[in-house]
């Protein structure tokens, strides 16, 4: 496939062409507005505000816990804590057969989901 000079260079002046158009055909709007924009923002506080976030019990928690664990494991009793800065169960996991914990599962208070 032999390369042809005369194609590049049309393709080259069809592109300079729409440059120069393009830069030449713009039009400007001056128009000025002279009205005045006013806004008025009322604010009402009220007092009576009350937070109804609702949290889970332990033992939602400990049952939320149970879909991480496998066969040969207990959970003990969760324990209200902070985990990575959030309110959290702490439930332990110990191994059947064994009163020693070897893991914990941390469950968000609010959500019910698995902090890690």
């Amino acid at each position: 496939m032999k390369f042809n000079y005369k194609n590049l260079v049309f393709v080259i002046c069809i592109i300079a062409i729409l440059v120069a158009v393009s830069g030449c055909t713009t039009s400007s709007n001056n128009t000025t507005n002279n009205t005045t924009n006013s806004t008025t923002v009322i604010v009402k506080n009220n007092t009576n505000n009350q937070n109804t976030t609702t949290e889970i019990s332990a033992a939602k928690a400990k049952e939320l816990a149970a879909q991480y664990t496998g066969m040969g494991v207990t959970l003990g009793t969760p324990t209200l804590t902070t985990f990575n800065g959030v309110k959290v169960w702490k439930i332990p996991v110990t191994t059947v057969g064994t009163d020693e914990s070897v893991d914990s599962i941390y469950i968000n208070v609010i959500t019910g989901k698995r902090v890690q």
